[in-house]
């Protein structure tokens, strides 16, 4: 059974594929498309559900115009190692994501990169983030105006939070940190208030 599953997916992903896929530059763009040629050749469910979150991060970007394409091309020509950093950090969170709402997220952070909103090593920090972070924090994070110190304390290791001390007293009674965004956390906020609304 499992093996006439693998005939079907493989004998209709590119299909599937190509008929998900509307924005025909999406296709040329280096990162993008390698990723496209490769998951046209998928043989396992893992592979399928692969396939569904890139599906769902290319459905979320919205159109990306000559210009951005341009970029982005002109980009992955000047620095392969950063080409590579770059495709790899996407693309992994991509696969590691437990939930579409971090695709989504991860959508929404490429499209404010795409706009020049954030930069690469912006962007890249925003996938670390996003791949180790607990799915509902993320979701306070980005979505709320206010996020508890809780919430904010746990998130120090993802990098979307950081701790902040205050100076030291005589009577040593300050020595607790306080909690808040980190810049990249802002910066994943503020993309999504503009991209998704």
């Amino acid at each position: 059974m499992e093996e006439n599953f693998r005939n079907i997916l493989t004998d209709n992903s590119e299909v599937l594929f190509d008929s998900l896929i509307d924005n025909e530059l999406l296709k040329e763009i280096p990162i993008i498309g390698t990723s496209i040629n490769l998951i046209k050749g998928i043989k396992s469910i893992r592979d399928k559900a692969y396939l569904n979150k890139i599906k769902y991060f290319l459905e979320n970007i919205g159109e990306i115009n000559e210009s951005q394409k341009k970029r982005l091309i002109e980009e992955s020509k000047k620095d392969k190692k950063r080409r590579a950093k770059f495709g790899e950090s996407l693309f992994t969170t991509l696969e590691k994501s437990d939930s579409l709402t971090k695709v989504e997220y991860l959508a929404v952070a490429f499209e404010a990169f795409l706009n020049l909103d954030i930069d690469d090593a912006d962007l890249r920090l925003i996938c670390h983030a996003i791949n180790i972070s607990y799915i509902d924090e993320l979701i306070q994070i980005v979505e709320l105006e206010n996020v508890s110190e809780q919430i904010l304390r746990y998130n120090v290791p993802s990098g979307l939070a950081i701790a902040v001390y205050r100076d030291l007293t005589v009577d040593m009674t300050n020595t607790q940190p306080d909690y808040k965004l980190s810049i990249a956390a802002e910066k994943l906020r503020a993309a999504w208030k503009k991209h998704k609304f």
